[in-house]
């Protein structure tokens, strides 16, 4: 039973619990803290300098008492709204696992600089590569910018930070050389699925974007593949569990449509010729998800002696050639779903290099036969 108007009560276990107003929740709610002691007394010895300093800080911060875990899922429920499942889930996971660990039970009012600054250099010692430190941060900022707008902040601590720079994260195909041994011996694999490694070493296509191809958007007499789907393993609304999601790609410039090799189309037409499924690969009907085609990748790039070497260097793999080749940075940007031909040339800077080192040689060349 409680103390009339003290909020402190005999529990069932026998001890004395206190409840006081810390401070608000996202909503605007009262958010309770407790204390627990062996008696009355001792409970409302505890209570009486935390309620003072809860009053306090509720009269000069105000609603930005709210703490940062809570503010940040009000932050992705508006964001759930506007994004696609993948980016929500994204969120979510970043949030999770990066972020809240470090910042989630600090009042809003308590982020400053150099709490930000502690947290970025957290990252850096986990080991974390600088594009995915940009990733986490711009999160961070977003949700405190609309912290901004919601009244609940002044100004964003994330606003004047300057991330961390380093050198260039370089990207690495595989050499000619690898790409045949990898080819050789996927062309003598029973298993289909094993395929899709031709697939995306003759398209650039992500591992996601393969998993979710269907047949109705693979044009044989065309000789076009239209991506319009990806399909991935994502975190549920709740975040308890994952999903199988397939949705359309991950932006407007992933829309795109892909000219077929020779290679891939007789590939292709002799899957077409087996096919009992609406999906390019599959499983009992459904599309093959992404962790068994890299089950199958790995499996094959073991067989043709590669090592350290994951999936998505074979969209590298598709550009460099492509680069190599022509040097045509932007038409490679519309083929592998670039949003400009900026991040293509600052993504695969050293093939552009090389081709531009060709062209000056062929130049050259060209000026010795004048003379």
């Amino acid at each position: 039973m409680a103390r009339t108007g003290e909020n402190i009560y005999h529990r069932k276990d026998l001890r004395w619990e206190g409840r006081y107003k810390k401070g608000r929740k996202a909503d605007g709610s009262i958010r309770y803290g407790y204390v627990y002691g062996k008696s009355y007394e001792e409970v409302k010895e505890k209570l009486g300098p935390l309620r003072r300093h809860a009053q306090i800080t509720l009269e000069l911060y105000g609603k930005s008492v709210v703490e940062y875990d809570e503010w940040s899922q009000t932050w992705l429920a508006e964001q759930q709204k506007v994004v696609k499942p993948a980016t929500y889930s994204s969120y979510l996971s970043k949030l999770r696992k990066y972020i809240w660990p470090h910042i989630g039970k600090m009042a809003l009012y308590e982020l400053d600089e150099a709490t930000i600054h502690q947290m970025i250099q957290g990252w850096i010692q986990a080991g974390l590569s600088l594009s995915s430190i940009k990733v986490i941060f711009r999160i961070v900022k977003q949700s405190l910018k609309f912290a901004i707008q919601k009244e609940l902040l002044q100004k964003n601590p994330c606003e004047w930070i300057q991330l961390p720079k380093g050198p260039k994260e370089k990207v690495h195909a595989l050499t000619s050389n690898e790409q045949q041994r990898l080819e050789k011996v996927v062309s003598s694999e029973k298993d289909l699925r094993a395929k899709a490694v031709i697939l995306a070493m003759e398209t650039g296509m992500r591992i996601g974007e393969i998993a979710g191809l269907k047949w109705e958007a693979v044009d044989l007499d065309r000789r076009l593949i239209k991506v319009n789907h990806t399909y991935q393993r994502i975190l549920s609304e709740a975040g308890d569990k994952t999903i199988l999601h397939l949705g359309p790609p991950k932006s407007e410039s992933s829309h795109r449509v892909i000219p077929m090799t020779s290679k891939l189309h007789q590939l292709l037409s002799g899957l077409k010729k087996e096919a009992n499924s609406d999906f390019v690969f599959s499983v009992k009907q459904k599309p093959c998800e992404p962790r068994l085609l890299t089950y199958h990748f790995h499996r094959v790039r073991k067989k043709a002696k590669l090592e350290d070497i994951h999936f998505h260097q074979l969209r590298h793999t598709f550009a460099t050639r492509c680069l190599e080749a022509s040097g045509d940075t932007l038409n490679v940007s519309f083929l592998l779903g670039h949003d400009t031909p900026q991040l293509t040339a600052a993504v695969y800077f050293d093939s552009i290099v090389e081709k531009r080192i060709a062209v000056i040689g062929l130049m050259e060349k060209a000026q010795q036969n004048i003379a």
